[in-house]
């Protein structure tokens, strides 16, 4: 085999080696691909399923207006809960137009059948309402409507609960076959080395065995030796030059011996002897006859000259040929010459050669100092050191741009083999650098912005709170004055006792609810599960605080002209429930935007639950106050007693809120540092895409509302079930309205 041959065949099996490891990165691509896909199929359908329960809970609480003011708004909350009917049904038919397997049809026909059972029921409801039954209508809400409502939002929870688990098994996926690609690039890369470097030692030898050979005939024959065997060549050009260097060697044996037996026949005296020349071809034909022409009348000078002229053609330039007379003198002259164009020459490349092996590649030969060849020599030599210069030092640069945080640096210009992969390894490893630091960066702006913002929303927050809380207090203080005007209330607290009871079952099913909630979302990464709970927690509150009031108010209504100065009172109680939500509302626009990357607020889902238990407590206290309101309604006093109690628990569950803000705003601080030190960390490089992206860490609000006692929190909204991971920004007028109007 040639060497030709040799070449291709080590060259094709890492081409091979190359193009299975390509394929197999591509296929595992596409697999990722298909996975993401998947992925953002699932974002869509928990977007829209996160809709429809927004538009169920936006009902809900219509409902409940209807109810309460349905004499004089009754029109306008009616078209309100026709809108919202048709947004959600707008959401459902968007979700079923997306492609679902059998458990995700199954699930979505158990969210129809809950919702027609539901809007069955509240269509009841709306007729009571329009009709000024309220009596029937608030039986049915708290009666029948209410498990109905609740198996719609767990159908909606299971909805939501696939669509999570389908992503997270995505997610698996994309991972398992990212390792598996790393694991068999890894070793593709392994074997495509050992091929290498086998086919590499394999072909170094079958070259430098030969031509060292040809190297020692050589040097044989320019030391004198013809008589070097080069061995059994074999039939590469290897073994072809060793055996054109064989023909040569014998060639010169043969013209050498002539040679020899002609100075041998010199020596015996028979100077008239010459050298056939007609028994060598070529040169050393005409050699031998010049040889023969010079012989008889400068065999002396001749043969000085043959002795010089070795000595040069070894190396050894100590020899200088002595002054001639005359026409010979330029025999002197022409090696003079030739020893000093050899010495020169010689000098040159070992200048070369020595400030190379230094690693300085700034040298140049002198090539006007030489013609013809030798200049050639000198100016090719001179190239390859220009060359060698200019690109080990363009990579130089790129190295030191990228070791002081440069990344915009690339090598440019025309570069040849090695050279050409070496520009286009280093460029491509900049841009790789480039593009993962300026993700980084873009990714560090995001969450420093974000942190800024969850930390000035609870500050707000925490200020609105303490409002509520003073506000609540005076209210307090108020219902000492109604200890005069509530004689008539024996049968109000009746009813208002078992709307309690009714509201403590609800309560102690909702506690429940959040513990299978809490389980589940522990499997959930844990910043999009910690700070939407909290959230829920507040909103869930300011809810429940708006249900208290309702109720209070219908009593009052009931109570007549004897129950205004506590209608007025619960009243305040709703406004200050109204902003609670208003706020609640802002802070959780603001934290849904970035609620995927806290990670710092892990520990609020197991203090959610806790809170959920106080809750409950909470609940269940209010319900036995309420039978304690019942069974002493006949003492004037007692009973103020009992509401200013239920006042001050609803003081307490402020000051709750307060607490669980300020945790809250203590999270948001912790990633607000984390994300400025991130930012600092990769501020150091300059990208060249970088276009206005905003490095440097802001200043986040430091202000925040002073801790509260920690109390039992009121228990959470009916609809509410649990942390739901945001999908989109849902506008801030559409809750917010319907607050103020409730």
């Amino acid at each position: 085999m040639n060497v030709g041959s040799k070449l291709g065949v080590g060259f094709g099996i890492l081409l091979v080696l190359l193009i299975g490891s390509s394929s197999l990165a591509l296929y595992q691509a596409s697999a990722i691909g298909r996975q993401v896909a998947e992925i953002e199929s699932n974002g869509k359908k928990l977007s829209l399923l996160t809709t429809m329960r927004g538009s169920n809970f936006q009902n809900e609480r219509n409902l409940r207006d209807l109810i309460l003011d349905g004499t004089d708004n009754g029109p306008l909350i009616l078209e309100r809960i026709q809108k919202t009917r048709a947004g959600y049904a707008e959401a459902r038919a968007a979700l079923d137009a997306l492609p679902s397997n059998a458990e995700g049809k199954q699930a979505l026909q158990a969210i129809a059948d809950a919702q027609a059972a539901s809007v069955a029921t509240h269509n009841r409801i709306i007729e009571h309402a329009t009709a000024n039954d309220d009596t029937a209508a608030i039986g049915l809400l708290y009666g029948e409507a209410e498990p109905l409502m609740d198996a719609r939002a767990v159908a909606l929870q299971a909805a939501v609960s696939l669509q999570e688990r389908r992503n997270a098994e995505s997610a698996a996926m994309i991972d398992a076959s990212i390792r598996t690609s790393r694991t068999l690039l890894i070793g593709f890369a392994l074997l495509a080395l050992v091929a290498g470097g086998l086919l590499a030692w394999l072909i170094t030898r079958s070259l430098v065995g030969p031509l060292r050979r040809a190297m020692d005939v050589s040097r044989a024959i320019a030391d004198g030796r013809f008589d070097t065997s080069v061995g059994r060549p074999s039939r590469d050009e290897t073994g072809q030059l060793l055996a054109s260097m064989d023909q040569m060697g014998a060639r010169l044996r043969s013209f050498s011996a002539a040679q020899q037996d002609m100075a041998h026949r010199h020596d015996l005296g028979e100077l008239a002897y010459r050298i056939d020349a007609s028994a060598f071809p070529g040169d050393f034909g005409r050699i031998a006859a010049g040889t023969n022409a010079l012989v008889g009348s400068s065999i002396a000078l001749t043969q000085k000259i043959i002795d010089v002229v070795r000595n040069y053609a070894v190396g050894d330039l100590a020899e200088d040929l002595e002054a001639l007379p005359g026409d010979k003198a330029r025999f002197t002259e022409a090696m003079a010459i030739t020893k000093q164009n050899l010495a020169a020459i010689n000098g040159q490349i070992h200048r070369l050669a020595s400030a190379a092996a230094a690693g300085d590649f700034s040298q140049r030969g002198d090539a006007g100092a030489f013609d013809h060849e030798f200049k050639v020599m000198i100016e090719r030599l001179n190239t390859m050191m220009q060359i060698s210069d200019e690109n080990l030092r363009q990579l130089s640069e790129l190295l030191k741009a990228i070791a002081s945080g440069d990344l915009t640096v690339r090598m440019e210009g025309e570069f040849q083999g090695v050279f050409a992969r070496m520009r286009d390894d280093a460029n491509t490893t900049v841009g790789q650098l480039t593009g993962i630091i300026g993700s980084i960066q873009v990714a560090a702006g995001s969450i420093n912005t974000a942190a800024v913002e969850i930390a000035s929303g609870n500050n707000d927050l925490s200020r609105r709170t303490e409002q509520q809380a003073a506000n609540l207090e005076e209210t307090a203080a108020s219902m000492e004055e109604l200890t005069s005007t509530v004689r008539q209330n024996a049968e109000h607290a009746r009813q208002a006792n078992q709307l309690a009871i009714g509201a403590g079952a609800v309560a102690s099913e909702g506690g429940q609810v959040v513990q299978d909630v809490v389980v589940t979302m522990r499997g959930i990464e844990a910043s999009s599960k910690k700070i939407a709970d909290i959230i829920t927690v507040i909103d869930g509150i300011a809810f429940q605080t708006n249900i208290l009031a309702l109720n209070a108010a219908v009593e009052a209504a009931r109570a007549g002209e004897q129950g205004r100065g506590f209608a007025v009172v619960a009243s305040e109680v709703r406004t200050l429930a109204q902003r609670s939500a208003g706020a609640a509302k802002e802070i959780k626009e603001l934290i849904e935007d970035s609620v995927d990357k806290v990670a710092i607020g892990a520990s609020l889902v197991d203090k959610a639950g806790v809170t959920m238990t106080e809750i409950v407590t909470s609940v269940q206290k209010v319900t036995d106050i309420m039978a304690e309101i019942s069974s002493a309604s006949q003492e004037q006093s007692a009973g103020i007693e009992q509401v200013s109690q239920t006042v001050v628990q609803l003081d307490e569950t402020t000051q709750q809120n307060a607490a669980l803000v300020e945790e809250a705003t203590a999270a948001a601080r912790s990633m607000e540092e984390q994300a400025m030190a991130l930012t600092g960390a990769v501020a150091r490089f300059r990208l060249a895409t970088q276009s206005g992206v905003q490095t440097q860490p802001m200043a986040a609000p430091r202000g925040a509302a002073s801790p509260l006692t920690s109390m039992p929190a009121a228990a959470k909204p009916r609809s509410g079930s649990g942390t739901v991971t945001p999908l989109r920004q849902v506008p801030a007028a559409t809750v917010d309205g319907d607050w103020r109007e409730f």
